[in-house]
C-alpha cells in the first residue's frame, strides 16, 4: 500500500495529481484531531476557536466564508473553494481575521482581485492564486516577507507583478508560467537570491531588466526566457550563466519580434555569438528554441548535450541546414517547425559517426518547410530505428521521406503527394492520417495494401478524393475510420463488410454522398456512428439493424434527411442517439421504442418534428433528454411522468414548450415535477426528487 495513488505527472515529470489512500487519510485524520476541520456549511455551531488547518466549501450563492470559521484565531493553514465566475474580490476580512496564517490557498476560483489588507498576513510562506482571474496583485503584497512560495500559474489576465517584488528577499518559488500576458518583469530579479524556481523571464530594456539578472541565481526545473531580442550583445548572454545553473531540466529561448525587423542590421554571426552565450549545462533534459534568425546554429547544441530527451525548433527562419542531432543518444521527441530556407535533408541531419543515427528517437515532427524539396536517408537499414510516429505538414515541395522500418503512426498535411508515394514502402502502420492533399491520392492504394494491420484511418480535406480505393476492405484490424470534408467521395467502397473490427466510423462533411453503402451490415463490432454535414444525404439503409454492437449514433446537419430506418428495435446496445440540424426529419423510428438500453436522447433544430411519440415512456434507461431548438414541438407526451428513470430534462428555444413547462405553473409540469434537474431555457428548476 501507497500512501498516494493514482498519480499525475506534468510534461515535466511533477506530480500534479494523486488521491490519498483511505487508511491513510482516516490516519492522518486521527492524528490531527480537532486542529482540521473541512467546513461545507454555513450553519456550524461548533467551537471551532482550536482550528490551525481547514479546508472551506464557500456559498456558492453569497460567496461568503462560514461565519462560525472567523473563531479559529489560531489558524495556519486555510484552502478556500471558491466557485467559478465573477466573484471579484476576496473579502478583506479573512486577512485581518486571520493574522497567523502560513498557507493560503485561491487556486481555481473566479477572484479577479486581492484586497491590499494581505499585507497584514505578515507570517504567510504559502499563497496560492493559481489558474485565476486576478488582473493585478496589490503593492502589499511586497510585506510578506516571510513569503517563500507564490503560485501565480495560468493566470492568464495577468499583466504585471509589483515592482518591489524584491523585497520578499526569501521567496524560493516564484510560478509565473501561462501568464502570457505579462510583458515585463520588475527589476532588480537578480537580488532574490534564494530564488530557485522561476518559470518565465522577460528580458526588457529597462534598468534591472536585462538578462543578466539571471547570473546568481541557482534556478531549477523550467525556465522560459522570453523577449531575447532586448538582449543588447554577447557579453549580457554569457553574464546570464545559463551554463552554470545545473538544476535546470527544461530550458526554452524565444525571440518574438517581427523577423524582418529582428534582421535588420544584425549579422549571423552576432546572432550565433548570442546563442553560443546561451549554452546550458550539458545534463539539460528539454530544450526549445524559438524565432532565431541566424543561419547556422550553434555547435554545443548538437554535441555537447547527450542528455536532451526533447528538442523544438520553431520559426527559425533563416537557418539554412539542420544541426547534426542523429548523435543524440537519448533524444526522443524532435519538433521542427517553420524552417523556411531548409531546402534539402541529408548528412549533416545524421552526423558521419558509424553508430545508428537517432537511436532513441520516437516521435518526429516537421511542420511548415516550404522550400524543402528532397530528405535523403543515411542508411535505409540503420536510421530512425525506434521511431514510432512521424508527422509532416505543410511541405508543398517534398518528394520524398526515408525508410522507416518500425514507424507505427504517420500523419501527412498539406504535402505534394509525391510523398505519399513515398510512404507507400512502409508495411508496419497501426495509424494513419492523410489530410489537406490537393491531388487524388493515388498512390493512398498501395499504401493500404502494404499495411495490412492498420487498426486507425483518416482522410480529411482532400477535395479531390472521389472514391476510397478498394483495398480497404482488407483491413481487417481496422478499428476506427474517418472520413471528412470531401467534397466529391459519392460513394463507400464496396466490401465495407469484411471491416469486422470496426468499432467507430465518422463521416463528416461529404456534401456529394447520397447515400451509406448497404455493406454496412456487416461492422458487427460498430460501437459509434456519426454522420455529419452530408448535405445530400437522403436515408439511411436499413440494414443498420445489423449493427448490434452499435452504443452510440450521431446525425447531424443532414438537411436532406428525412427519415429514420424503423428498424431500430434491433440496436440492443444502443445508448444514445443525437439528432441535430435534420430540417426534413419529422418523426423518430418506432423502433426505438423497443430499445431497452436506451439512456441519452438529443434533438436539436428539428423543425418538421411536431411531437414526441408517446413510446417514449418504454424506454426504461432513459436517463438524459435534451430538446433544443425545435420551434413546432407544443406539449410534451403524457406519459413523461411514468419515466421513473429520467433524471435529466433539458429543454430550450422551444417556445411554446418552455412556456408549457414552467415550474408550478405550466400546463406540462406535472408531467416532468419529477425529474431531478430539470433546465427550461437558461434557468434551472429543480425537480421534487432533489429537495
Amino acid at each position: 500500500m501507497f500512501f498516494f495513488q493514482d498519480i499525475q505527472r506534468s510534461g515535466s515529470g511533477y506530480i500534479t495529481d494523486c488521491k490519498m489512500h483511505d487508511l491513510i487519510h482516516d490516519l492522518a485524520q486521527s492524528i490531527v484531531g480537532h486542529e482540521f476541520k473541512r467546513l461545507e456549511h454555513d450553519n456550524m455551531t461548533e467551537d471551532l476557536s482550536e482550528v490551525r488547518h481547514s479546508t472551506v466549501v464557500c456559498n456558492f450563492n453569497l460567496y461568503t466564508v462560514p461565519e462560525a470559521l472567523y473563531a479559529a484565531k489560531k489558524l495556519r493553514s486555510l484552502l478556500l473553494l471558491l466557485p467559478k465566475g465573477d466573484l471579484g474580490e476576496v473579502p478583506s476580512e479573512i486577512f485581518s481575521s486571520f493574522r497567523h496564517l502560513r498557507v493560503l490557498d485561491l487556486s481555481g476560483s473566479g477572484i479577479k482581485k486581492l484586497h491590499d489588507s494581505i499585507s497584514s498576513t505578515i507570517f504567510l510562506r504559502y499563497l496560492d492564486i493559481s489558474n485565476t482571474h486576478i488582473e493585478n496583485l496589490p503593492e502589499g503584497i511586497c510585506n510578506l516577507r516571510n513569503l517563500q512560495v507564490l503560485n501565480l500559474s495560468d493566470c492568464y489576465n495577468l499583466t504585471a507583478l509589483p515592482c518591489d517584488i524584491v523585497k520578499l528577499y526569501k521567496l524560493r518559488h516564484l510560478m509565473i508560467n501561462g501568464c502570457e500576458r505579462l510583458v515585463t518583469m520588475p527589476p532588480w530579479i537578480g537580488k532574490l537570491e534564494y530564488l530557485r524556481t522561476l518559470h518565465t523571464f522577460i528580458v526588457g530594456n529597462g534598468e534591472g531588466q536585462h538578462l543578466n539578472q539571471l547570473q546568481n541565481l541557482n534556478l531549477g526545473g523550467e525556465l522560459n526566457i522570453r523577449q531575447l531580442q532586448n538582449v543588447q550583445d554577447a557579453t549580457e548572454a554569457m553574464e546570464a550563466n545559463l551554463i552554470g545553473k545545473r538544476n535546470l531540466q527544461s530550458l526554452s529561448l524565444c525571440w518574438e519580434s517581427d523577423v524582418n525587423s529582428l534582421n535588420d542590421g544584425i549579422s549571423n554571426d552576432d546572432w550565433l555569438e548570442v546563442l553560443n552565450h546561451l549554452q546550458p549545462h550539458q545534463f539539460l533534459e528539454k530544450l526549445s528554441i524559438r524565432g532565431y534568425q541566424g543561419i547556422y546554429l550553434p555547435r554545443w547544441m548538437t554535441v555537447q548535450k547527450p542528455n536532451i530527451i526533447e528538442l523544438r525548433l520553431i520559426s527559425c527562419h533563416r537557418c539554412k541546414y539542420l544541426p547534426l542531432l542523429g548523435q543524440l543518444p537519448l533524444l526522443k521527441v524532435l519538433y521542427l517547425q517553420g524552417m523556411e530556407a531548409v531546402k534539402n535533408i541529408g548528412a549533416e541531419f545524421y552526423g558521419e559517426s558509424m553508430g545508428r543515427p537517432f537511436p532513441s528517437l520516437e516521435v518526429l515532427t516537421l511542420t511548415d518547410f516550404p522550400s524543402l524539396e528532397f530528405w535523403w536517408g543515411f542508411n535505409r537499414r540503420e536510421e530512425f530505428p525506434s521511431l514510432v510516429k512521424l508527422t509532416i505538414k505543410k511541405c508543398s515541395k517534398l518528394q520524398n521521406m526515408p525508410w522507416m522500418p518500425l514507424l507505427q503512426h504517420l500523419e501527412l498535411h498539406s504535402c505534394n503527394e509525391m510523398v505519399l508515394r513515398s510512404a507507400s514502402n512502409l508495411t508496419s502502420l497501426s495509424t494513419l492520417v492523410v489530410g489537406d492533399f490537393v491531388e487524388p491520392l493515388i498512390f493512398l492504394e498501395k499504401l493500404l495494401q502494404n499495411n495490412p494491420l492498420l487498426m486507425s484511418l483518416k482522410i480529411s480535406s482532400c477535395p479531390k478524393l472521389h472514391s476510397i480505393p478498394p483495398s480497404l476492405e482488407k483491413l481487417t484490424s481496422l478499428k476506427s475510420l474517418a472520413i471528412c470534408w470531401c467534397e466529391e467521395l459519392h460513394s463507400l467502397p464496396r466490401g465495407l463488410q469484411n471491416l469486422t473490427s470496426l468499432e467507430s466510423l465518422e463521416i463528416i462533411e461529404c456534401p456529394s454522398l447520397v447515400s451509406l453503402s448497404e455493406d454496412i451490415q456487416g461492422l458487427r463490432s460498430l460501437r459509434s456512428l456519426s454522420i455529419e454535414m452530408c448535405s445530400n444525404l437522403k436515408s439511411l439503409p436499413t440494414e443498420l439493424q445489423f449493427l448490434t454492437a452499435l452504443e452510440h449514433l450521431t446525425i447531424m446537419y443532414c438537411p436532406n434527411l428525412a427519415s429514420l430506418p424503423d428498424s431500430f428495435q434491433h440496436l440492443s446496445s444502443l445508448k444514445s442517439v443525437s439528432i441535430l440540424n435534420c430540417l426534413e426529419l419529422n418523426c423518430l423510428p418506432d423502433g426505438l421504442q423497443y430499445v431497452s438500453s436506451m439512456q441519452n436522447l438529443e434533438i436539436h433544430s428539428c423543425p418538421g418534428l411536431l411531437a414526441l411519440p408517446e413510446w417514449i415512456a418504454e424506454l426504461p434507461s432513459l436517463r438524459s433528454l435534451a430538446l433544443s431548438d425545435c420551434h413546432n414541438l407544443s406539449s410534451l407526451p403524457s406519459c413523461l411522468q411514468s419515466v421513473g428513470s429520467l433524471q435529466h430534462l433539458s429543454i430550450l428555444e422551444c417556445p411554446a414548450l418552455e412556456e408549457r413547462c414552467r415550474k408550478d405553473i405550466g400546463e406540462d409540469w406535472p408531467k416532468i415535477s419529477h425529474v431531478a434537474h430539470v433546465y427550461i431555457g437558461s434557468r434551472e428548476s429543480q425537480g421534487s426528487s432533489s429537495h
